[in-house]
């Protein structure tokens, strides 16, 4: 069933939530993080949580999309298909972060419909924290009309720095908790073989942790993480637990007040499970 275009422009709004230091820990320890920022309190400043735990506190107009009858979705056809964060302020332990979200995209493909929608989210002063840009995939929601349009593959440039990531058999459980992610493609094999899956796959957005980990200790030497300030990337196929998953990043060049470099990330059989994947580190 295509989804539903006029439910484009369809705002969303969240309570606010308080960061605690215990969760957004919990978060970090949960991708295997090792950055002093997110855990050590002897630091000047204090904690801040890790960027990517935007995933719980922006989170909140996500479930409102997936659930809103007039939208459309079929949930349990669904598979997160790209993200792109922007971080301009750190988040504490106490901030209160409020979140809305406005849908702003739907296109029909051969095989699924992508939905897209955009978030702003601002901390107990209103300043804008984070902004966000999130496209599912719903596998029921295609054209069945075959399409011309291909891939094209990416101008690769010197490789500056290289980091492969075994993936832990229970990492789709130790991240499910922190994140919010309880998916059942995530946490249920058997019900993931049945929806045409080979069985429990990775949450796209432990992927994308992984690879702004990588970014980090790769690319920014003092490994300060306001110093990244936007990470994209496109899913593109299923990471499973047991694989190992290689990052690697490239200079693309000046862009924004900083420099962009394009990222690779590979699974086991040297194929693409991040694609249009790019960072811009300040």
């Amino acid at each position: 069933m295509a989804l539903n275009e006029k439910v484009i422009g369809k705002k969303y709004s969240t309570p606010p939530e308080e960061i605690t230091q215990h969760e957004s820990i919990y978060y970090g320890l949960a991708y295997g993080e090792d950055n002093d920022a997110y855990f050590d309190n002897r630091r000047e400043g204090g904690v801040i949580a890790p960027p990517m735990y935007a995933v719980k506190y922006a989170a909140g107009p996500v479930a409102q999309i997936i659930f809103d009858n007039e939208v459309g979705l079929n949930f349990m056809m669904v598979v997160h298909y790209s993200q792109e964060f922007e971080w301009l302020l750190p988040v504490k332990p106490k901030d209160v972060i409020t979140t809305e979200g406005v849908i702003h995209k739907i296109e029909t493909k051969e095989k699924g419909g992508i939905l897209g929608w955009q978030t702003i989210s601002k901390n107990q002063n209103g300043d804008i924290v984070t902004k966000a840009t999130w496209e599912f995939f719903d596998r029921s929601a295609g054209s069945g009309i075959p399409e011309d349009k291909k891939d094209e593959e990416p101008k690769i440039g010197d490789i500056l720095f290289t980091s492969p990531v075994k993936i832990k058999n229970g990492q789709t459980y130790m991240y499910a908790e922190p994140s919010g992610d309880h998916n059942i493609i995530h946490v249920d094999d058997k019900v993931a073989k049945e929806l045409g899956l080979p069985g429990i796959i990775l949450q796209g957005l432990c992927t994308m942790a992984l690879c702004h980990k990588a970014v980090l200790d790769g690319l920014v030497g003092d490994k300060d993480p306001m110093k990244l300030r936007k990470l994209k990337v496109r899913f593109a196929r299923p990471v499973l637990p047991g694989q190992t998953v290689t990052y690697q990043g490239y200079k693309i060049g000046a862009a924004e007040g900083g420099t962009k470099f394009g990222l690779v990330a590979r699974n086991d059989e040297g194929k693409d499970v991040l694609r249009d994947c790019w960072a811009l580190i300040l």
